[in-house]
């Protein structure tokens, strides 16, 4: 008993990283059904949506700890809100759009020991850490949205998933059109722009994942924001 008691507790002190095989479901699946285009096939997903419940559930059993860093933090709560976002999508399905769920961003969806939480405190908890980059991780199950990766997001590379997914977010010329004579940004930059910081943060942003020859004088327009399902 008391040896039982040893395993668990070992367990539970452990950043996400450390336990190992907690993400091998979820990543089984992004694999199964997410296109090399990023759209996703949720009708084949809802056959496996047990195995969703089940990595959330794994989720909730193992909260974030007083001695994980932010680097544990962010990881586990961008894996949290991503599943979430594929869970309440299978829960409802089939939709048009995410938004055609009442008050999708407001439904409790998942459990910590001292709260629960929605997609829309999930996402401003994430935001209150201060990278930018995490906007472009986080999937919105919308054709316009940032491009749910295939793999689960771990402390031990969490800067170069997020440099990852931002580069694929302003590569997409279906979402960011940064090298042609008329430039122009995903919505999601003008709606977040104070997550982004000043103008010159926001230029090196641009600057560096894919909006080359960006200056403070250089006009942008934005592209209209597809909330279709992305499937």
């Amino acid at each position: 008993m008391i040896w039982k008691f040893c395993i668990s507790l070992l367990i539970l002190l452990q950043p996400l990283d450390g336990q190992r095989n907690i993400h091998e479901r979820w990543e089984g699946q992004l694999q199964r059904y997410i296109a090399p285009t990023g759209r996703i096939n949720y009708q084949d997903w809802q056959k496996e949506r047990h195995a969703l419940a089940a990595y959330l559930q794994a989720l909730e059993d193992f909260p974030p700890q007083d001695h994980w860093n932010q680097d544990d933090r962010k990881a586990y709560w961008i894996n949290v809100y991503n599943a979430a976002t594929i869970a309440l999508v299978l829960d409802n399905y089939p939709i048009e759009s995410l938004g055609s769920v009442p008050d999708y961003h407001r439904i409790e969806i998942f459990s910590t020991t001292d709260r629960l939480w929605t997609l829309e405190t999930i996402e401003d908890h994430l935001r209150e850490m201060g990278d930018p980059r995490v906007l472009f991780a986080l999937h919105r199950a919308a054709v316009s949205g940032p491009q749910l990766m295939k793999t689960a997001y771990r402390s031990s590379s969490i800067d170069e998933q997020l440099d990852r997914a931002a580069k694929t977010f302003f590569s997409d010329p279906t979402k960011n059109q940064c090298q042609t004579k008329k430039r122009r940004l995903s919505q999601l930059l003008m709606w977040y722009a104070e997550d982004l910081g000043s103008t010159k943060a926001q230029l090196e942003i641009l600057e560096k994942y894919g909006c080359s020859n960006t200056k403070q004088s250089t006009r942008f327009s934005y592209l209209p924001f597809d909330w279709q399902l992305n499937e």
